[in-house]
């Protein structure tokens, strides 16, 4: 008896090859990940520092990839799954861990369920992020929906950092710290615009001032790290309701030309 299935084509899952460029940004993105995880041994340890550093290089390391990938021109749906898995690890499970070891573990499970809340969030973020990166006006490019998994992740810590520098009580205090996360993990899932950081355009005599203040944060970031890093998540905090404004301000030019 003839198979039914014997005429059909079999399915071609893998290419006989692959070229070196289109591994690149893969690597990247797998840097990412092992140096998100990385931390979690750092903050056993109880070497903070050092498990800080490695979430905010695997943070530089994911900021590289999408753009090796589309400078490149090997962007792939490999690609995309793979970043997405290691988002969602480094900077939505990685933080809360981390946190939960630093502090939450004196709040049982309430502290606990703050961490989950704050890793489903991201989750939600991201599958969001995902699902309707292809449906967004030509207008509305340049601003995320919600505060983005790896900035979530930078203002989630902030916490941590400040114990580096400051000998102040309320970021040791398990009640602040869950109350933080949670408000965070909301940051990720509300409908509120952010800034995306990309495609903008500056007046022609702007462009040394921007780099003066780029060098500028450079030199800060060398010198006083956990200092810049603080004061990096008051301004990008601040800059929200001006994304918000902006943001609406473009939104309804849109539909008055409509």
């Amino acid at each position: 008896m003839k198979n039914k299935f014997s005429n059909k084509p079999k399915r071609k899952y893998f290419k006989s090859s692959v070229n070196i460029t289109w591994m690149l940004p893969n690597m990247l993105t797998l840097s990412a990940l092992l140096s998100g995880l990385s931390a979690i041994r750092f903050a056993f340890l109880e070497r903070w520092e050092f498990a800080v550093f490695m979430v905010a290089l695997a943070g530089i390391f994911d900021a590289l990839d999408g753009r090796m990938a589309r400078l490149l021109k090997a962007t792939s749906g490999f690609g995309e799954q793979l970043d997405s898995l290691s988002d969602i690890v480094v900077f939505g499970v990685v933080p809360a861990i981390l946190l939960y070891l630093f502090v939450l573990n004196e709040g049982g499970r309430i502290a606990w369920a703050s961490c989950l809340f704050y890793v489903a969030c991201c989750a939600l973020r991201l599958a969001r992020f995902n699902s309707e990166i292809h449906l967004k006006p030509k207008w509305a490019e340049n601003y995320f929906t919600g505060i983005p998994s790896p900035a979530a992740a930078f203002l989630v810590l902030m916490p941590l950092v400040i114990e580096f520098k400051h000998d102040w009580s309320f970021n040791t205090d398990w009640r602040f710290v869950a109350l933080w996360i949670v408000l965070i993990g909301i940051g990720a899932i509300s409908p509120f615009p952010t800034f995306a950081g990309k495609g903008f355009s500056f007046p022609t005599k702007m462009v040394l001032p921007i780099f003066a203040i780029y060098a500028l944060i450079i030199v800060g970031l060398i010198a006083r790290p956990w200092e810049a890093w603080l004061l990096l998540g008051v301004i990008y905090i601040i800059l929200i309701p001006f994304s918000i404004l902006k943001f609406n301000k473009l939104k309804k030019n849109a539909h008055s030309e409509n």
